[in-house]
């Protein structure tokens, strides 16, 4: 916060444009570049992806009782941040873990029912049809990003 001449309890929503506005100021298309110039500007870079990094997130892991009981680990990439989350063996619904090595990306544990061999996570109707039905399979993708590349060439 010091760096971006911010108080201490500033939210990073207010970081965030005083960042902008330094980086205006700053950039070598609006500044001559001079190395003052150019490691104030990466200072201020360096201090919005600290901010930014630090700043809480949650979301929500849901996971088979199969997983549950016996514990995984998962990599999840939300909002261009990643972590990896170890569930231990034994975790229940409503568990609150923290990423590995980053305490301020939170994950919420949710437990999924299990009918038959279809396992039900409350998403039904119309989302699910979409799911199933509609939306491209990884393979799908890529096969088609191929076919472009191809005809590209």
């Amino acid at each position: 916060m010091k760096v971006l001449g911010l108080a201490p309890d500033a939210s990073l929503a207010q970081a965030k444009a005083a960042f902008r506005q330094r980086a205006k100021a700053l950039h070598p298309d609006h500044t001559p570049a001079t190395p003052e110039t150019l490691s104030r500007l990466a200072n201020a870079v360096k201090a919005i992806r600290h901010l930014e990094k630090s700043d809480a997130t949650e979301i929500v892991l849901t996971l088979t009782p199969a997983e549950a009981r016996t514990g995984i680990s998962r990599t999840v990439n939300h909002e261009g941040r990643s972590g990896v989350f170890r569930i231990i063996a034994g975790t229940t619904a409503g568990t609150r873990i923290s990423a590995v090595g980053d305490p301020a990306f939170l994950a919420m544990i949710r437990i999924a029912c299990e009918t038959g061999s279809e396992s039900v996570t409350g998403e039904t109707g119309l989302g699910r049809f979409i799911d199933d039905f509609v939306n491209r399979s990884p393979a799908a993708r890529m096969a088609g990003w191929l076919r472009k590349a191809r005809s590209a060439a």
